[in-house]
């Protein structure tokens, strides 16, 4: 005996086509669009005194954020941990009588095209720093595998640090400190008679 299932409500079968969204619905997605807008600009892009507190104005929020100058300085010293402190030392004091230091030195303070050519082509002593004489010690051309951003960054690092106050510099000074070093002709390293012969400023 079949049963019979006539009475059974089953939906049709689906089909393809396009559909509208309702008028009412698509005002108030635009408000709320136009709402949301006018919030965030009203919040100065998301600025609230009761998220930033207690600072009251975006510019107070800005100005906490690092100088360009900072920025370069701190790069600075991410390369000198990395390229200059097993001989300079952390506090740049150098070591002996063979590693001059470069906390206050005149070699350091004075002009920056001085230290980008030692730094780019290295230096054999002797040397006179801060009224000391250091012996024949060598400093390697580590400037040679720096650009001119990481070697402007690592010595306007060294010029900042340890109570120096020689001021940053950018790739310009050594871009064109890199020019006298390339018109000196000099191939090896540096001796203090080569830089002065060069035109580099060498203190007294």
């Amino acid at each position: 005996m079949s049963e019979d299932f006539s009475n059974v409500n089953e939906p049709g079968e689906p089909s393809s086509g396009t559909a509208q969204i309702p008028m009412g619905i698509m005002i108030v997605l635009i408000l709320l669009g136009y709402i949301g807008c006018y919030k965030v600009d009203q919040l100065n892009a998301n600025f609230a005194a009761n998220v930033h507190a207690p600072f009251t104005e975006p510019d107070e929020v800005a100005s906490l954020a690092p100088s360009a100058e900072e920025l370069l300085v701190a790069r600075g010293k991410q390369i000198y941990s990395k390229s200059c402190v097993a001989c300079h030392q952390a506090n740049g004091a150098g070591s002996g009588t063979d590693i001059p230091p470069l906390a206050g030195s005149g070699w350091v303070l004075g002009d920056p095209a001085t230290i980008v050519a030692i730094t780019q082509k290295g230096l054999i002593g002797p040397i006179s720093v801060a009224g000391k004489n250091f012996g024949a010690g060598t400093m390697t051309p580590a400037g040679e595998t720096l650009s001119a951003d990481e070697l402007a960054a690592v010595i306007s690092f060294v010029r900042t640090e340890w109570g120096n106050r020689g001021g940053t510099i950018g790739t310009d000074v050594v871009n064109a400190a890199r020019k006298t070093v390339n018109d000196s002709g000099q191939n090896g390293q540096w001796t203090v008679d080569g830089l002065r012969a060069a035109g580099f400023a060498v203190p007294e």
